[in-house]
């Protein structure tokens, strides 16, 4: 399984153009003339950025615009030094420049024409170009928060309402990580433009909702993306869909779509990997199993992997193939935690011998208090008495309460016919409660051998 919220990146990079106002001449909106000394001017520049002087047409403009300081607000006004044309292509030139090799710093012209379509906006508020180039510069400059403000201005003031405007403006508040700003201009935009809402558009939309932990509200988007695309990009929506009904606490959602795509895409690993842990989950050990080992036939497993399914063997009762699984791991490498399993795998199938030879392997390993009381059980069981008494004896020293050590440290002894052997570990077994009465009749029986 995959965890998406750990690794969520916008999925679009911003190409905007430069937006000129077609059509004008003389730049000026339909039904408006401009001032002759504007005109003249605008004339002029145009012809300098046909040439590609254009810092030259930036020195013209803001020339221009400075004679507005040496008269009254109502003459620069009437000669057209305060009109909103001359403060958009001044914006339009900074931007070229910004662009331009050879010009200088690129952060400097932007932010030139951004104080330049600034003016322009307060001027002319549903001057639409303004705004988007304006968004252009915020955007370059990565001032994000305004940038979409800017995206969304340019929306508002076009008479087009062109879906793409809105789009970028949510992408640049989700950059600001202004989420709410970002899900309410995404909405906005599935409502006004429910044609164009393109799958590349819902993946960002699914970033956002995931990133504001609305995973409920992105659930239907998630599965309409999931039938979308194809190859590995279909199977990573695929996943994480199956991820979010795992997240949403809808199991048998998850397993049934799980169940689907190990059908409808049977040689992808993932898959039965997947649901072989739905299952688990479920504490279904066979189903699991059965999935992780279908799992396994087409990629090679890792060692945590198959250690699960040797542990899954175990549980299962299936010992003998538990202990085929733990010899491929215990010969990468050897822990006392897997020798102690591949143990109990050998000793559920009864081979006392192959578990006797792990228990030593074991103890090479580490002195194990544990290991030594099989090895002495498993010694006793194959009537190895005296390799047995001596492990006993080994455990009754290291004890605490080692009655029960020398009880059976006596029985090894009196199989081997070594009485008095016998009779002093039933003798110091007695000494403990626990083993008093078995010990005590021991002896009994012993006494009435030797007579």
């Amino acid at each position: 399984m995959i965890h998406p919220k750990d690794r969520w990146s916008l999925f679009a990079s911003l190409i905007i153009l430069l937006v000129i106002m077609a059509g004008l001449p003389l730049g000026a909106g339909a039904g408006e003339q401009l001032p002759l000394g504007a005109a003249m001017c605008i004339n002029k520049v145009e012809s300098l950025i046909q040439k590609g002087k254009l810092q030259e047409a930036v020195i013209v403009l803001e020339n221009f615009k400075a004679k507005q300081k040496g008269v009254d607000p109502g003459t620069a006004e009437k000669k057209g030094y305060t009109h909103y044309y001359i403060d958009f292509l001044l914006g339009n030139t900074c931007l070229m420049c910004s662009e331009k090799k050879g010009t200088g710093k690129t952060g400097t012209w932007l932010k030139r024409a951004a104080r330049a379509y600034d003016q322009a906006v307060k001027k002319k508020p549903d001057l639409s170009p303004a705004w988007l180039n304006l968004a252009k510069c915020r955007y370059d400059l990565d001032q994000m928060n305004k940038a979409a403000r800017a995206f969304v201005k340019g929306y508002d003031a076009s008479p087009e309402k062109n879906a793409s405007h809105l789009y970028y403006g949510a992408i640049c508040y989700f950059q600001a990580n202004d989420h709410s700003r970002a899900l309410k201009t995404f909405n906005r935009l599935i409502k006004k433009h429910p044609k164009s809402f393109s799958p590349a558009w819902r993946e960002n939309y699914v970033s956002i909702l995931f990133a504001m932990d609305k995973n409920k509200t992105a659930l239907p988007h998630v599965e309409i993306l999931a039938g979308k695309f194809t190859g590995e990009k279909k199977k990573k929506w695929q996943e994480i869909l199956l991820y979010q009904y795992l997240n949403l606490k809808m199991s048998k959602k998850a397993l049934a779509y799980g169940k689907m795509l190990t059908r409808t895409d049977p040689t992808e690993p993932k898959w039965w990997k997947a649901v072989s842990h739905l299952y688990l989950n479920r504490n279904d050990m066979k189903n699991g199993l059965s999935n992780l080992l279908i799992y396994s036939y087409l990629t090679p497993p890792t060692r945590e992997e198959k250690i699960l399914m040797a542990d899954l063997y175990l549980s299962l009762g299936i010992p003998a193939r538990a202990s085929v699984f733990y010899e491929k791991i215990l010969k990468d490498k050897e822990d006392l935690t897997k020798i102690k399993r591949i143990i109990q795998a050998y000793t559920a199938s009864h081979e006392p011998e192959k578990a006797l030879a792990w228990i030593d392997r074991g103890l090479a390993w580490k002195s194990d208090f544990d290991l030594l009381k099989q090895k002495a059980a498993f010694l006793y069981e194959l009537e190895q008495y005296d390799k047995a008494a001596s492990v006993y004896e080994q455990l009754a020293g290291r004890s605490k309460r080692p009655g029960e050590y020398f009880l059976l440290l006596g029985y090894c002894a009196w199989n081997l016919e070594q009485m008095d052997r016998a009779k002093k570990a039933f003798e110091r077994a007695a000494k403990f409660d626990k083993q008093k009465k078995s010990a005590l009749l021991a002896i009994a029986q012993l006494s009435k051998m030797v007579k």
